[in-house]
């Protein structure tokens, strides 16, 4: 007879009759009650019920009626997740305080084979708090587990919840050497986004960017660097996997949406990416209705800043709202996080959330920002709109709305980097671009000047126009 491995060891003593839940618990770990085996992909064995499993499962009853059989091996299930599986077809309890961001998508997994649509229901409502409430990389580490056991073609429910939430997330060169994204995620999560109609955090240069260190890193901690004689071997060794890796991920990377100076100078000379593909992008750039196409995939997205944050302002945990302290007198000016650069046009909108004195909305020079911001008398800083229905940018000023902004208004900021100028709409009835703006930058963020319980929130435009 088979040996079982039950991984929980407490005795379950519970006087019999007072719930069905505890006296069904029971059979769970008593083995005068099992009728079968069932052998997990890391070789745990665990014993079960072959009744209660007939009766709360179709993938069980037809494994055990159709085949009459004793034991049964799961090559892609293991003994965590199953384990997870017969506490709910035992007793319908779902112990979701044991899911870990360890064990979830494997536990998912198996939801997804034994046909468990109420079980998977939950995790997926309960991975979503995780990506809410966790660091950015608890749901980097889920993306890269979920293509690790799921085939790399595979669209699922869960799958789709964690591109989008990564998609809103910035992938920036600092966190490429520390975070939990693995290659094979990031390019799961680059070929299943790249024609994408929905919120984007990250432009295609950063993302390259990214790749790069990424490979990089994951070269230099698989190579034994003993002395320096061997310096010039190991740089002939990163070169040749950083091309190899490279070319994994080029067809993901979309060369359309990286500035020609930047393809000449750095991608052409790594001899990574076909000579059609990049022939093929400066041709796209050259006709003249790619003119308005962006240096970012998707809808634009982004968050506010914590880097430039000061006392009495706070971000909330997804990073989207914005919120100044009712103590807060003097006008602080936040920008988001995302550096907008190259051609394109650009929309995001502001909710009006809670409005306490004139508010700032707009864009700034992103390059000038440190050096000009605090010494800035004004109440706003960039080419911004004030919730007074005045256009401001340094000492000028007009009016544009005729009407002031309310609590609950909708502001939409229209940035047209190609032309280089900026209009903005109120609750989507959109007013001219301002024509006095002929300065605007090549670099450029989102920013508001803010004070007093002003709280503000970001979101992606609905109505943008996909390039």
């Amino acid at each position: 007879m088979t040996n079982l491995t039950n991984p929980i060891k407490k005795q379950i003593i519970k006087i019999r009759g007072e719930s069905l839940e505890n006296d069904l618990k029971t059979l769970l770990y008593n083995e005068r009650f099992f009728d079968i085996t069932l052998k997990c992909s890391n070789g745990i064995v665990l014993g079960a019920c072959k009744n209660i499993l007939s009766a709360r499962s179709n993938i069980f009853n037809n494994l055990i009626q159709h085949k009459n059989i004793n034991n049964i091996e799961f090559e892609k299930i293991d003994s965590n997740a199953m384990e997870f599986i017969l506490n709910f077809l035992y007793t319908c309890r779902i112990d979701l305080e044991k899911l870990t961001i360890d064990n979830i998508i494997e536990i998912y997994h198996a939801t997804e084979y034994f046909e468990l649509h109420v079980l998977k229901k939950h995790i997926i409502e309960y991975t979503k708090q995780i990506l809410e409430y966790e660091n950015d990389d608890s749901g980097k580490k889920l993306l890269s587990n979920f293509v690790k056991k799921f085939a790399f073609n595979t669209d699922n429910e869960i799958s789709q919840i964690l591109i989008e939430w990564l998609a809103k997330i910035s992938l920036t060169s600092d966190e490429a050497e520390k975070d939990s994204l693995t290659l094979i995620g990031l390019r799961y999560f680059l070929c299943k986004t790249y024609n994408t109609k929905k919120p984007f955090a990250t432009f295609e240069l950063d993302i390259f960017e990214y790749i790069v260190i990424k490979i990089n890193k994951i070269i230099l901690n698989s190579l034994e660097i003993k002395d320096k004689q061997n310096e010039k071997e190991n740089e002939i060794i990163v070169a040749k996997r950083m091309n190899y890796y490279l070319k994994l991920l080029t067809p993901c990377i979309d060369l359309r949406r990286i500035e020609s100076d930047y393809i000449i100078k750095k991608i052409e000379p790594m001899n990574v990416f076909p000579s059609e593909m990049i022939t093929d992008a400066y041709r796209f750039k050259l006709q003249e209705e790619n003119n308005l196409f962006r240096s970012i995939r998707g809808i634009p997205i982004f968050r506010w800043n914590e880097n430039n944050l000061r006392n009495n302002l706070y971000i909330s945990k997804d990073g989207f709202t914005l919120q100044a302290d009712q103590n807060l007198d003097a006008y602080k000016h936040v920008m988001g996080d995302l550096i907008i650069r190259g051609k394109g046009i650009y929309e995001w909108d502001i909710i009006i959330e809670k409005l306490c004195k004139i508010i700032y909305i707009g864009i700034c020079d992103h390059k000038k920002f440190n050096q000009e911001c605090y010494n800035n008398n004004n109440q706003y800083y960039g080419w911004v709109l004030g919730s007074d229905g005045f256009v401001y940018n340094k000492k000028n000023w007009k009016k544009y709305t005729s009407e002031k902004f309310k609590e609950g208004d909708k502001v939409t900021i229209h940035l047209n980097m190609t032309d280089k100028t900026c209009a903005f709409s109120v609750n989507n009835i959109r007013n001219d671009y301002v024509s006095e703006w002929k300065n605007i930058p090549s670099e450029v963020c989102p920013i508001v000047s803010l004070k007093q319980g002003s709280r503000l929130r970001v979101q992606h435009h609905f109505y943008y126009e996909s390039y």
